[in-house]
């Protein structure tokens, strides 16, 4: 180009450049605007979609948010990027839960996991477990797609829907993604685009949150939206009685457990790997001081620890532990860390 522009006349060189600069301009700005525009629309369209998923979702204690397509293209193979065996585990989980149930996680867009602590009369802590999932496929061609040869479902009628229950014989895990593993798993067709599933109480609930009944509270959304770009975010209450009791190695670390109250977390990738922080909330500020320093001390002994375990383990978790950072801010404590990919590899690797 510049040998062509130096044979033509000072002139016309400098027509040129100004008409050519002018024009590269103004194509650049409109790429920019175009970038921008996909952008704000990609943005908008996942906002619309996380609110469609929590307005499906019944009261919990906690809730999950996973931007599915993202965990499945660029979480997962960057994380076992070393291991392909584990990759080709990870995506028969998937492939096992279709094959059972009939529900595809791939073809998601996201996912929005509610969860409900129940204490028991004897003591015992149970999970409850509900899944809303919502994508750009047709809900009753899911419905129509279920296994055949699957002898072991029923159907029952709630609320105008009908609602598949499945009898996994062995236990699977949920949509072959989370470990709320469940050997009954219900199934229901929300609207053209939404399905629930899991544990039939909660799909029946979350059936009654689809018609404005008992919907998770918004104060428990915008933990687990913190970062509108994570793979992951997650956040909830920690009900009191699920800690009062302790007893995990000393009356500081235990009663500064007690006092969490809330939590938020987030997993994002990042240009070299992941970046993972947990927000954990306490009653007071002097409570987040305790607990940080005594995250910080047990921090400062894991060395000794991982030092006995064989090489293989205790390289990447020696990784980790340099690159975990405890701090409080006003109320909560916050663990970052952030790891890169061959780490991650490792870790996954060794465990």
């Amino acid at each position: 180009m510049r040998k062509f522009f130096y044979v033509l006349t000072l002139a016309f060189v400098a027509a040129t450049t100004a008409f050519s600069s002018a024009t590269t301009a103004n194509a650049q700005t409109a790429r920019r605007r175009a970038a921008g525009a996909q952008a704000a629309t990609a943005t908008a369209q996942a906002a619309t979609t996380t609110a469609a998923l929590f307005a499906s979702l019944p009261t919990s204690d906690a809730v999950m948010l996973v931007d599915v397509q993202r965990l499945l293209s660029e979480g997962l193979p960057r994380a076992y990027n070393n291991n392909p065996a584990e990759l080709a585990r990870a995506n028969a989980e998937i492939d096992q839960f279709k094959t059972r149930t009939g529900i595809d996680a791939r073809a998601f867009e996201r996912v929005a996991v509610g969860v409900s602590y129940v204490q028991t009369a004897t003591g015992k802590t149970l999970v409850e477990t509900v899944a809303v999932a919502r994508g750009k496929f047709n809900a009753a061609t899911l419905v129509a797609a279920r296994p055949a040869a699957n002898n072991r479902m029923t159907e029952e009628k709630y609320a105008g829907k009908t609602v598949y229950v499945f009898n996994v014989d062995s236990q699977v895990k949920l949509l072959g993604l989370f470990n709320a593993r469940l050997s009954d798993v219900a199934f229901v067709a929300l609207d053209a685009n939404t399905i629930a599933v899991g544990k039939l109480e909660r799909v029946r609930a979350a059936i009654d949150a689809h018609a404005g009944r008992g919907r998770v509270s918004p104060d428990i959304t915008a933990l687990a939206t913190r970062d509108a770009n994570a793979l992951v975010g997650a956040g909830g209450n920690i009900p009191a009685w699920l800690t009062q009791n302790l007893d995990i190695g000393g009356g500081n670390l235990s009663a500064s457990i007690a006092s969490v109250r809330q939590f938020y977390s987030t997993l994002a990738t990042t240009a070299s790997g992941f970046n993972f922080l947990t927000a954990l909330r306490t009653d007071s500020a002097g409570a987040a001081k305790t607990l940080s320093s005594t995250l910080t001390s047990l921090k400062s002994l894991a060395p000794f620890a991982i030092g006995q375990m064989p090489a293989p383990r205790a390289r990447p978790l020696q990784s980790l532990v340099e690159n975990t950072k405890v701090g409080a801010e006003g109320n909560d404590v916050l663990i970052t860390l952030q790891l890169a990919q061959v780490d991650v590899a490792a870790l996954l690797d060794a465990f």
